[in-house]
């Protein structure tokens, strides 16, 4: 379908109408040339935030792109259809800090790392073809007016910062771990959080043994991962969740290992048995 009087047709969707585009394709590029950008939105997974961004604007008015991240949906979409509208009227989203844009606190908006867009904005990726576009981040304020870095932020509303000079937090590295297929936090299946501490026996910690043994506690729902020595003489070790599970992801055929059962393989590879603790059996 061919918008009549597009008001924000461009070069770019000129060419894409002039190929063979998919009903997505269409529909991104209509919304584009009616509204002058669509607003693409990433649902949140098992380990990480949801995260939402314009695409077209820089193409529509050669203003930025902008990203938010942990925002509700709703939220999200009113924020970043505002954001456009005052760029396209003229507005330095990136000097000083804006109101009426989420709730009742202030927005800033900074500059977004080149390796997060490639990382988050593939749909914006592809309408681009691969040239540079400029990315704002709108950074909000706990319930106090409080940003990330100022005295007594409220955690609660702690959000990965994608800026150049940003730290690399547990929260920027969880949030980019979630995001990527590679890591066990893209799609996490285990009912505890990945940063759960689990017991590894000193053995499988310093990988001299795999993992063939892992029981899921019934009193206290603690996870041991254990090698053939099983505990062995050393102390067990406590280690985040997700270690182990990136390390051998077999694990995640685990995911729904009830409390009190215990599991055994005779090598990594090799298929699982599963079995329930007797009552009066205790833990290696």
């Amino acid at each position: 379908m061919t918008t009549s009087n597009p008001k924000f047709q461009t070069e770019r969707t000129q060419r894409f109408r002039a190929g063979q585009l998919s009903e997505k394709d269409e529909r991104t590029i209509a919304n584009i040339e009616t509204f002058g950008c669509e607003v693409v939105q990433v649902k949140q997974n098992g380990a990480g935030p949801g995260w939402s961004y314009t695409l077209g604007v820089y193409d529509t008015c050669g203003k930025p792109e902008v990203i938010a991240v942990g925002l509700y949906e709703n939220t999200a979409h009113f924020l970043l259809n505002e954001a456009a509208n005052r760029l396209r009227n003229g507005i330095d989203l990136a000097a000083g800090r804006h109101r009426n844009m989420v709730g009742e606190v202030e927005c800033e908006f900074r500059l977004v790392d080149p390796k997060w867009v490639k990382h988050l904005m593939g749909w914006a990726l592809w309408y681009y073809e691969g040239a540079y576009f400029p990315v704002l981040q709108a950074v909000y304020p706990d319930r106090e007016n409080r940003f990330p870095e100022e005295p007594g932020f409220d955690v609660a509303f702690q959000q990965p910062l994608l800026q150049p000079n940003a730290s690399s937090t547990d929260v920027e590295k969880d949030f980019w771990a979630s995001t990527d297929p590679a890591s066990s936090l893209f799609d996490w299946k285990f009912p505890d959080p990945p940063h759960t501490r689990v017991f590894l026996s000193e053995a499988v910690h310093s990988g001299i043994e795999p993992i063939t043994y892992v029981s899921h506690d019934l009193e206290d729902g603690a996870w041991q991962f254990l090698g053939e020595s099983m505990a062995g003489d050393g102390k067990p070790v406590l280690s985040c969740f997700h270690h182990p599970v990136d390390a051998d992801p077999n694990l995640k055929e685990l995911a729904d290992l009830p409390l009190g059962w215990w599991a055994e393989r005779a090598k990594p590879g090799e298929p699982w048995f599963r079995h329930q603790h007797e009552a009066d059996e205790s833990d290696s």
